[in-house]
């Protein structure tokens, strides 16, 4: 009985999430040591309190096989480089066109100094906050897919905090009497953005890999990030002679959508009806839901003045924030996570 030959990229101990195993999985998966999955013969090395590399207990969500989990990005690390390489060429092709056509002269007085000047660049102590929280997350993580959609995302985070550095230093050697104004006092001090930074800081002390994920990406992105970010500078950018600040916007937006439809997988791989834990994970998730959305909201509502300061207004803080609270809703809902109540 004749047999055919594997070649050692079947990797027959990777069960595909398709037909045929991509390159995703044949680079990622069970790179991660786990005695649970193929080294038997336990941890050769704990710590000194007897801790072992990754412990079951470092999130509430519970799963027999973390390693199932797959980026629906299938995204690893030379794929994740050109990406990234790719958005921030682009912003340095927008920032020297539009330095070179005269455009950043064009910004409104107000919008430069206030807006960009301050409530933008506090932005990036925000990332900068988020990068940490992402970088003991990735630690943390229980498989291999999912240790690497984390550490992804932290590098996005820490990208997104350099390039609001970069521009800023670049409107700084264009612009005549533009600097920075204060921006780490505003930061540490301005009534502001302390509800945003009482977050970044409760995320930093979270010990929970799974938590932080869900929190950021299901729901502090979606009504904070929206509020401040999206809503405030992007959108309202244009209107004040401002189209570069937006594009650079977009390309965070751009890792924010990524960054949502895994953790929108890793939601319905814990509450797949077949686990015998889905319940119980959804009265986890439930209960972050009832951590993180007052605090989101509290932070998003804080930056009421910012809006106030804006020379061409299309709405009211209230009612941006009820559009961002109004889509993070269907998010929820389309994960059978309704939130009605938890406001």
């Amino acid at each position: 009985m004749s047999t055919v030959a594997q070649t050692p990229r079947d990797f027959n101990y990777i069960k595909p999430r398709k037909r045929r195993l991509s390159e995703y999985e044949a680079v990622s998966c069970y790179t991660q040591p786990d005695p649970n999955v193929f080294d038997r013969q336990g941890w050769y090395l704990l710590t000194a309190e007897g801790r072992a590399a990754w412990r079951p207990e470092s999130t509430r969500l519970q799963h027999p096989h973390w390693f199932d989990f797959r980026d629906p990005s299938g995204l690893w690390q030379r794929y994740y480089v050109k990406l990234q390489a790719e958005q921030e060429r682009s912003i340095e092709r927008n920032v020297e066109d539009a330095a070179i056509a005269g455009t950043i002269h064009e910004f409104d007085a107000v919008w430069l100094n206030e807006i960009i000047g301050v409530h933008y660049r506090v932005w990036s102590f925000f990332e900068y906050g988020l990068f940490r929280a992402f970088s003991r997350a990735q630690r943390e993580a229980l498989s291999d897919t999912l240790g690497n959609a984390l550490c992804f995302e932290a590098v996005d985070r820490i990208r997104h905090a350099q390039s609001t550095v970069l521009y800023l230093m670049e409107l700084e050697a264009q612009i005549e009497g533009f600097k920075d104004h204060a921006s780490k006092d505003h930061w540490l001090g301005d009534p502001i953005y302390q509800p945003l930074r009482k977050l970044v800081e409760l995320l930093m002390a979270t010990d929970d890999w799974a938590e932080i994920a869900f929190a950021v990406n299901l729901i502090i992105d979606p009504i904070a990030t929206e509020v401040g970010v999206s809503r405030l500078i992007r959108y309202h950018g244009p209107a004040h002679g401002d189209p570069v600040t937006p594009m650079i916007i977009l390309t965070t937006e751009r890792d924010r959508r990524r960054n949502q439809a895994w953790t929108e997988e890793l939601v319905r791989m814990t509450t797949a009806p077949e686990l015998s834990s889905a319940e119980s994970n959804r009265k986890v998730l439930g209960n972050w839901v009832e951590r993180w959305t007052p605090l989101a909201n509290a932070a998003a509502k804080a930056f009421a003045p910012v809006y106030e300061r804006l020379p061409v207004r299309s709405g009211s803080i209230d009612e941006e924030l009820a559009v961002a609270n109004q889509a993070q809703t269907k998010i929820l809902d389309g994960l059978g996570l309704g939130r009605e109540g938890h406001r």
